[in-house]
């Protein structure tokens, strides 16, 4: 049982909130009653998790040996020596195969997004998470996929979908500032320390270089999503009013609120915000409602 209970932990199911992006088309496109829809978005979410556990356990295998030295990382399975090395790999393959048959169930465009996404995580796995500014890049591209493919899904029912680019530059630029943040609370919490658990450039992660790059990406990430709201095609297709711009408040709320914690050291995954940050997690749920209460009541 505890076997099972390491495994599970492995493969971070509380991390799967993450692949909660995928379902951004399915509302922006207005298809929240559509059930076939509904029902491939939802396979896609579940795709997406397998394929995100797979990149965990393969990650934690080759990161082993420096999560051993981090004040928490140590405690994962594979670096506390609760998982074996052969078993992670083995989990890590078995899931990803299972994300490419669950995927091929939604639809062949699908699965060659899951796979393109698998394809570029195990390249990050496997170096260019050591490369700086290009580590987050990869990270950002990341959740991109994962928008585009909740999109990419919607089109399996029905193909006259249009996915939004606007909609994937606000994932994009919102994921850089949460990278370059994450990476700026690694910097605060373990100081000299973050080179031997984290093996990277740090030279190019100075206190003053994070700042101008968190700055930078919370206002393209303010910005765009702000262009987003007023554009013609929004105000058209997706808001068919001209409300849509309030929304931008809890944004700029929980941006602000991220960059406060990540300067002083708080600010790990957006997953842990969630977990003990109040506020975050209150901004968030004000912005669902926002955008709910806006495009399925007004």
């Amino acid at each position: 049982m505890k076997a099972l209970v390491n495994l599970v932990r492995l493969s971070r199911p509380s991390h799967w909130l993450k692949n909660g992006f995928v379902f951004a088309a399915l509302v922006f496109a207005r298809k929240m009653t559509d059930a076939a829809a509904v029902v491939k978005v939802i396979e896609a979410f579940a795709a997406f998790c397998l394929a995100s556990s797979a990149v965990y356990a393969l990650n934690d295998v080759v990161d082993r040996r420096e999560d051993a030295q981090h004040p928490s990382k140590r405690n994962r399975p594979v670096a506390s020596g609760a998982v074996g090395v052969g078993t992670a790999v083995a989990l890590g393959f078995v899931l990803a195969a299972g994300a490419v048959v669950m995927a091929s169930h939604v639809g062949g465009a699908f699965a060659a997004t899951v796979a393109f996404y698998l394809a570029l995580m195990l390249a990050y796995i496997l170096g260019l998470k050591r490369v700086a500014i290009l580590d987050v890049l990869v990270i950002a591209s990341g959740f991109v996929i994962r928008a585009y493919a909740g999109g990419v899904a919607i089109r399996a029912v029905d193909p006259n979908v249009e996915i939004s680019y606007w909609l994937l530059l606000c994932t994009l630029t919102l994921s850089l500032f949460l990278g370059f943040a994450k990476r700026e609370s690694e910097r605060v919490a373990l100081g000299e320390d973050a080179s031997a658990s984290r093996p990277l450039a740090w030279g190019l992660y100075t206190e003053r270089s994070l700042a101008h790059m968190m700055t930078v990406s919370a206002g393209l990430a303010i910005v765009t999503y702000m262009l987003y709201t007023v554009s013609e095609r929004t105000i058209r297709e997706v808001a068919h009013h001209e409300w849509m711009f309030i929304t931008v408040l809890p944004v700029i709320y929980a941006v602000f609120r991220f960059y406060h914690m990540a300067i002083t050291g708080r600010a790990g995954d957006p997953v842990d915000m969630v977990r003990r940050d109040p506020a975050f997690v209150v901004a968030l749920v004000v912005w669902l409602a926002m955008v709910a209460g806006l495009l399925f009541a007004v």
